[in-house]
Order: C-alpha cells, then sequence, then structure tokens
C-alpha cells in the first residue's frame, strides 16, 4: 500500500503540473498565477520519486535483509526497475529546474519546452511499473506509456480546470464557455487513447473475462472501470451542458466546476486504484485465483450440448429471455400511447429480466478453484504419473480406458462419466480438480483428497486432458485437421544443451516420430523404409524431427530425442488410437506432425511405396510453415 500511496502522489503532482501548464495555452494566457504551483508540483514530485524507488526496492527485497545504502545502490544499477528509475528520475530534475526558471523568465518557447517535459515526465511513469517486462509483445509495452500520458493529461487538465474555474471567477463566462469548450476536445481524444490502449493492455495483463472477478488484480481493474464509467457519464453531463444548456454568456462557473470536481475525484480514485496495479501481479500470471460466483457462463457447456426442447431447463430459461426481450421490444415501440407513457418503466425491468433469463440459460455450477490454472506443466512426465494415479484410483469405475465401463459401474445409481467423450471438455480443469477433492457432483465419485496429494491430482488432471482428446484423435489422419489438440510437451536430449524440450522448437514444424523396431517382425524392412524416408522427406522440408525410436531401427533415421521415452510414447499412445481397434500403450509407428503453434495437425501411420503419405506429409509441411504463429496456452482445453 505504501508503494501504491507513493505512485499516486507521484503521478498527481506530475498531473496536475501538466494541466495547468495545458490549460492557459488553450486560451493563449500567460498563466502567471499558475507558476508558483506548477513549480511546488514539480519540486514535490521530485523528492517524492526519492522515495518510490526506496519503497520499490523494500517491496522486491526480502523483508530479513536491510535495506542499507549499499544495498540500495545495488539495485538502483542492478536491476532494470532501478535504472528506469534513474532515467525518469534525470527527466523529472530537468523538468523541476525549468519550472523554477519560468518563475524569474517570461518567454514561450520556455513555456513550450516545460509543458513537453511535463508531458515527458507523465509519460515515463509507467517505465517504473509493468511496463518494465520485456517479456511482453512490443506493441504492449508500446501501450503502457501512451496509456499513462493520456489518462494523466486527462486527469492534469481536470484538476487544472476545476483550479482555473475556482480561481478564475472573476473572469468573463465567455471565456470560461471557450475554456471548457476546447478542453471538451483534448479531453475526448486523450479518453479515446486511454481506451485503445487500455484494451491492448488488459488484452495481456487479464487474458480474459473471468479473471476480471477471480483474481486481486482484475478486481481492482473491475473498480478502476467503474470509476472510469462514473467519470465518463460526469464528463458526458458537462458537454450536454456546453451543447444544449449553456450559451457563453449565461455560463454558470461555479456549477460547471463542481460537477468537474466531482468527475476530477472520481479520476482522482481511478488513478490511486491504476497505481496500486501496478504493484501486484498481473491477472495473466496469476496463480492465486479464487472464483466467488456460484455460477459461471458458458455457451460450451450449455447451448453447445445438446439440448432437449421443452425439459432441458437451459432451453426454458433460453425461451423465457427471449419471450421477455420480444415483449421489451414491443413495449418500447408499441403504437398504443397508453403503453408508451409507461414504456420508460416497463421496457427496462423487462428489459432485466431477459437478462437474467438469458444468463441463466447460459449458466453452470462453479466453485472456487474452478478458474484455476494447473500448477503442474503439461508434459509427457506429469501424464505418465497421472496415468498410474488412474489406475491405482479410477479403474473400478471409468475403467481401464476411461470409457466409463469399469467392473463397479453398472452397480452404481449414478453412471461414471465418459471420459474420453467431448462434454469432458467443457468442464474447465478447475472443476475437475474441485470434483476430485470434495468428490463429483452426482455424490457418488468420492473425494480423493486423502488418497493422493494435490500434485498428484493436478498430474491426473494432465492425464485427463490427454484422455479427454483421445475420442476425436481417432479421427487424425495424414490430411490436416484445424488446431484443437496441443501437443503435450516433453524434454529432448540436445548434445549442444540449446534445445531442451519440444515447446523450443515451435515457429517451424516438427514431425514426432514412434517406432517399435524387432528384426523378427514381417514388417521390420517396410518399416526401416519408412523411418528412413520419414527423415529424409523431414531434413528435405526444412521441419524439426523428433524421435521415439525402440529396439533396432536405423540410427541414420534418428534425430533429437526424448529424455524420457517411456512417458513420451505412454503420452502419446493415448490419443494414437485408431477407429475399431483395441486400445495399447505402445505404438508400433506413428509419425505426428506439430504445427509451429504446438497443436498436432495430422498423423502417419507409415510411409509406405505408393500410398500417397510422403506427398501428404510435405504438403502438410509447406502448408503449415505458411501459418501465422498463435499463442498456445498449454492447458488449453
Amino acid at each position: 500500500m505504501e508503494l501504491a500511496t507513493l505512485r499516486f502522489v507521484e503521478s498527481v503532482l506530475s498531473a496536475l503540473a501538466v494541466g495547468l501548464l495545458l490549460l492557459p495555452r488553450l486560451l493563449e494566457e500567460d498563466g502567471a498565477r499558475f507558476k508558483k504551483p506548477i513549480a511546488a508540483a514539480a519540486v514535490l514530485r521530485l523528492l517524492f520519486g526519492f522515495g518510490l524507488i526506496v519503497a520499490s526496492a523494500r517491496n522486491i527485497i526480502p523483508a530479513e535483509r536491510p535495506l542499507d545504502w549499499s544495498t540500495l545502490t545495488q539495485f538502483i544499477s542492478g536491476t532494470v526497475i532501478g535504472k528506469a528509475w534513474v532515467a525518469t528520475q534525470i527527466l523529472a530534475a530537468i523538468f523541476t529546474a525549468t519550472t523554477l526558471i519560468r518563475l524569474r523568465v517570461d518567454n514561450v518557447w520556455l513555456d513550450r519546452a516545460t509543458l513537453g517535459l511535463g508531458l515527458a515526465v507523465i509519460a515515463v511513469v509507467s517505465v517504473t511499473g509493468h511496463a518494465v517486462d520485456d517479456s511482453l509483445p512490443i506493441y504492449t509495452q508500446l501501450s503502457f506509456p501512451f496509456h499513462t500520458l493520456a489518462g494523466l493529461t486527462w486527469i492534469g487538465g481536470l484538476l487544472g480546470l476545476v483550479y482555473w474555474m475556482l480561481t478564475g471567477r472573476g473572469k468573463p463566462p465567455e471565456v470560461a464557455w471557450r475554456l471548457a469548450e476546447r478542453w471538451s476536445l483534448v479531453a475526448k481524444g486523450a479518453m479515446l487513447v486511454v481506451l485503445l490502449s487500455g484494451l491492448v493492455l488488459a488484452w495481456e495483463t487479464v487474458g480474459s473475462f473471468p479473471f476480471l472477478l477471480a483474481t486481486p488484480y482484475g478486481r481492482l481493474l473491475s473498480l478502476k472501470l467503474a470509476l472510469l464509467c462514473a467519470a465518463l457519464l460526469l464528463a458526458l453531463s458537462l458537454a450536454r451542458y456546453l451543447t444544449l444548456g449553456a450559451s457563453k454568456k449565461d455560463f454558470d462557473i461555479a456549477w460547471y466546476a463542481k460537477i468537474g470536481g466531482f468527475e476530477a475525484a472520481c479520476a482522482l480514485g481511478l488513478l490511486f486504484v491504476a497505481g496500486w496495479i501496478a504493484t501486484i501481479t498481473p491477472a495473466a500470471h496469476e496463480n492465486n485465483v479464487y472464483w466467488p460466483l456460484p455460477f459461471r457462463v458458458t455457451y460450451a457447456g450449455t447451448w453447445g450440448l445438446k439440448v432437449t426442447p421443452w425439459i432441458d431447463p437451459t432451453w426454458q430459461w433460453g425461451v423465457a429471455g427471449a419471450v421477455l426481450a420480444l415483449i421489451a421490444a414491443a413495449a418500447w415501440f408499441a403504437p398504443l400511447p397508453q403503453l408508451r407513457e409507461r414504456r420508460k418503466l416497463s421496457t427496462p425491468i423487462l428489459g432485466v429480466a431477459a437478462a437474467v433469463c438469458g444468463t441463466v440459460s447460459l449458466s453452470v455450477q462453479s466453485y472456487p478453484e474452478t478458474y484455476t490454472d494447473p500448477p503442474i506443466p503439461y508434459t509427457d512426465a506429469s501424464v505418465k504419473r497421472g496415468f498410474e494415479a488412474f489406475q491405482a484410483n479410477c479403474i473400478p469405475c471409468h475403467g481401464v480406458t476411461g470409457e466409463g465401463n469399469g467392473p463397479m459401474a453398472k452397480a452404481l445409481k449414478v453412471p461414471p462419466a465418459d471420459l474420453t467423450a467431448p462434454h469432458v471438455a467443457t468442464h474447465t480443469l478447475g472443476d475437475i480438480f474441485h470434483w476430485l477433492t470434495y468428490g463429483g457432483q452426482s455424490g457418488v465419485m468420492p473425494p480423493f483428497a486423502d488418497a493422493i496429494t494435490e500434485d498428484e491430482r493436478w498430474d491426473l488432471i494432465n492425464y485427463l486432458t490427454v484422455l479427454s482428446n483421445s475420442n476425436q484423435s481417432r479421427f487424425l489422419s495424414p490430411k490436416g485437421v484445424i488446431q484443437w489438440l496441443v501437443a503435450p510437451n516433453f524434454a529432448l536430449d540436445d548434445p549442444k544443451g540449446e534445445i531442451v524440450d519440444v515447446e523450443k522448437l515451435r515457429g517451424v514444424p516438427t514431425l514426432v516420430s514412434f517406432a517399435r523396431c524387432k528384426p523378427e517382425d514381417a514388417e521390420f524392412v517396410d518399416r526401416v523404409a519408412s523411418l528412413k524416408a520419414a527423415a529424409e522427406t523431414v531434413k528435405a522440408m526444412g521441419a524439426h524431427h523428433v524421435t521415439v525410436y525402440f529396439g533396432e531401427c536405423p540410427a541414420d533415421a534418428e534425430a533429437l530425442t526424448p529424455s524420457h521415452p517411456d512417458a513420451t510414447e505412454l503420452t502419446y499412445s493415448i490419443i494414437n488410437h485408431y477407429l475399431d481397434e483395441p486400445v495399447v500403450n505402445e505404438i508400433p509407428e506413428g509419425h505426428f506432425l506439430i504445427d509451429r503453434s504446438g497443436f498436432v495437425r495430422a498423423r502417419f501411420r507409415h510411409f509406405g511405396t505408393g500410398d500417397g503419405n510422403l506427398s501428404s506429409l510435405k504438403a502438410q509441411i509447406a502448408l503449415t510453415a505458411k501459418e501465422p504463429v498463435v499463442y498456445v496456452s498449454p492447458h488449453q482445453h
């Protein structure tokens, strides 16, 4: 909180100085009565900057380590935040010097230079916050200074406008009206930049609408948006006053200053929340996710499933919402005078009722863990551990293959779920973790919190993530499919130590080949030829090649190899099912094409003479090599 308060005070002082510099220029006034307040704000901002670096260091350096001069110096010179602070403080010092010079010197070019320096000072406020994260895309990093520049210019202008109105009551109303009109144009431009850059930043730092409620960062951002909406509503009333209610001669300076003061108060609250947000973990990087509502809205888990008309509650609530929406529209547009008199009351009530019914129609039960991401990486080693946990705990009900056909299934009052069915993907991984921990929705599945550890439950979920794709993966073929199946990651043995796992290969298509080569098998010669053909083709096409070979497979066909081949083979065997064939945990031969983004796109059983598979492989590699790279969530489900 101390760090957030310091950021807030520093930002307010910078914004106020810029606002008092900007407004006189809109009227071509000399602004002499604002020179001392501007200089005072600049000096205080510079002094508070020293407190900010101390608070930042204390927020990062462990509490048990004393923050002496040596430690602080090391923090400033050895961290990105420290170096960014030095640059901003130097800029603030130059700005402060020009504001002090203005007390003695009257010069229009000095005034312009001081305003430019002030704008630069508020633009770089963000570089001591999340903007220093160099892992963010370049357009996001650029959005931070634009966002703070526009936002603080708006806030500073508001503060300056209120200050001008309160101290300028002796001014003619026409002058105040002209200032308000010109400031309104500046504010509109600033808010447009704030909204556009804010969308970019929210996309990167929050990532999803649920995280607006499920994380501390998201909840603060929601509060910030609420304050912004309040400020915009007040700004709208001021704009309407200028365009509809006020003339230049009758301009009410006191009323305008009062409403502007309320808007400025909302803006200051918004600014404090923004400073607080800059000191905590962004929602997209948050592990402490707590969903506060007993429901969540999902199309895939409601209308995305088969809905039975008249019987299914989803259908009933949806139809009720549609009917109420139609009645609301009819009430608003009805030509009958007696209805039109009541439409201002009836239409909003019916509209809210329609929205509630529609929300209920799209809602399913949720839990505190619903939007929690697995802390265990989605890797072959985790999938193998999850497979072992499944074999030890879940087979009696769900069966060996997870299809709900275990030996105890028929004796249960509610049949066990088919974990390979498409409906599994409509639940979040957090939902599944809750059921594993506290028991299933039906009350039949017992809790496993005491039987398996939390990490083992997440391993089991990683296994179920692959298993739930196994039904659809039966249709994988040499013909490429859309991007839906995320390739499980696994570690690689690279003699150079440069490529540590399959994810490092993204950006170029990758063929993962599996084979078991036994000279006594009748298919041995054909299999060897197939593996060599795959290796030559991949090399010629400029793609990556990973091989998981067992037995006496040809050495010249081998490429990058996994660190744990057994776990890798087991993981991919789950999705290596073919229609009308028994499930096995070994892959005699199989080849999976992973695109540049990390999705499994095609599968080849064998490369034989005349079967056309080599031509299909070349075509798919060429196609996926041209596709853009998209971000893949490791737990996309």
